[in-house]
């Protein structure tokens, strides 16, 4: 008797090749669709591969507290301008309209005080942070672009060079120093308004200015 045995086995290499050409199209889809998420992912993603951090652009203000004390809205309306305000501590959070939360100071002293007694509250804290950058770096572009400078310690007038010419900057580590303060005028100007960043919220961000404060400072100070 003559056996077929292509007949018999047929099915058998006709399911074997079968599940071959499943796994194969498997494979290529697998593939397809991996190499289409790199492709999207470096297609958004940030043209230095690297991702993009919050934008922390400083504009307008909301003042929580002014010399220490709860300014509740009502308050805010009647009796607090901007005008009354000398010294801006921006806190790294905003509002439902996108305004920053502030401490407002009415002179450069009530500032002052603050800082000491807020430094006493924050010496535990900080020094189980460990070391960081020793220096607030000041840049003449924003995010951190274009030339820079950078300060350690004290009060320091700028020079003609550097004058109405800050635009960003990235703070010491809150180990090394409390904050840093811009200031429109010079000392021998009276100083004008200052705008301030504590580093224990601001080390590891950048603050890029508005335009109330773009080119804006004549004095730095770190305390």
């Amino acid at each position: 008797m003559d056996i077929n045995t292509g007949s018999l086995f047929q099915p058998y290499y006709q399911n074997v090749t079968n599940k071959g050409v499943k796994n194969l199209q498997v494979k290529r889809f697998l593939f397809a669709l991996c190499f289409l998420l790199v492709v999207i992912g470096f297609t958004i993603g940030p043209a230095n591969g690297a991702y993009a951090e919050k934008d922390y652009t400083i504009k307008t203000f909301d003042y929580v507290t002014v010399d220490g004390k709860d300014v509740d809205s009502q308050a805010k309306m009647n009796s607090i301008s901007n005008k009354d305000i000398k010294v801006t501590m921006v806190l790294p959070k905003q509002n439902k309209e996108g305004a920053w939360l502030a401490y407002g100071f009415t002179s450069r002293e009530a500032l002052n005080a603050f800082i000491e007694k807020d430094k006493q509250r924050l010496q535990n804290k900080v020094t189980t942070m460990g070391s960081g950058a020793c220096c607030t770096d000041f840049y003449e572009s924003k995010n951190k672009g274009g030339q820079y400078i950078y300060w350690r310690d004290g009060f320091k007038n700028l020079p003609s060079s550097w004058n109405d010419r800050i635009s960003s900057l990235s703070t010491a580590s809150p180990s090394s120093s409390y904050s840093t303060t811009l200031w429109e005028h010079t000392s021998s100007q009276g100083y004008g308004k200052g705008v301030s960043f504590r580093h224990s919220d601001w080390y590891g961000k950048t603050a890029n200015m508005a335009s109330d404060w773009d080119n804006k400072a004549s004095a730095i100070e770190i305390k």
